[in-house]
């Protein structure tokens, strides 16, 4: 009789272990998707930085939407012709986090932008944004942003 009690205690105290061993398999799937978020929002700020047209063109989708703090609705060709044209020397991205439904990623984070002005001088503003990839056979494309002046903090 003590034999079947053993194998059942046993069993037992396999079965947690599996279960935690599922859920951090969960998190870890979970973990690699957000990182491959931010992979491609890295690729996307390094090639808006160095201006290359072609990367842009492959990490901005063709439904791309663009709203900007003045209001303005653009697509994918505006903002790229826009960015190659921009003096922006440097840019910052802080309290960047990432949510994930199905194919579709959000990134909410700060972006410190700093330009080149005609006077010599640098400027920087300091925007809040959110970006929306969406995956593709091919990976993680910019599907959308928005973008607003961040407040000033107290």
């Amino acid at each position: 009789m003590r034999i079947p009690v053993v194998l059942i205690l046993l069993a037992v105290s396999l079965a947690g272990p599996v279960q935690s061993r599922a859920e951090v398999g969960s998190e870890l799937i979970i973990h690699a998707e957000a990182q491959a978020v931010l992979d491609a929002e890295d690729a996307y700020v390094a090639a808006e930085l160095s201006r290359d047209e072609a990367a842009l063109r492959r990490i901005v989708d063709d439904r791309f939407v663009f709203n900007s703090s003045s209001g303005e609705t653009t697509g994918k060709e505006a903002l790229i012709q826009g960015l190659l044209q921009m003096a922006m020397t440097g840019q910052d991205i802080t309290e960047r986090s990432v949510l994930i439904e199905g194919d579709i990623a959000l990134v909410f984070g700060t972006a410190e932008l700093r330009f080149a002005s005609s006077d010599g001088k640098e400027r920087a503003s300091t925007q809040r944004y959110t970006a929306t990839y969406v995956k593709r056979e091919d990976g993680w494309r910019l599907l959308a942003l928005q973008m607003q002046q961040r407040a000033a903090r107290e």
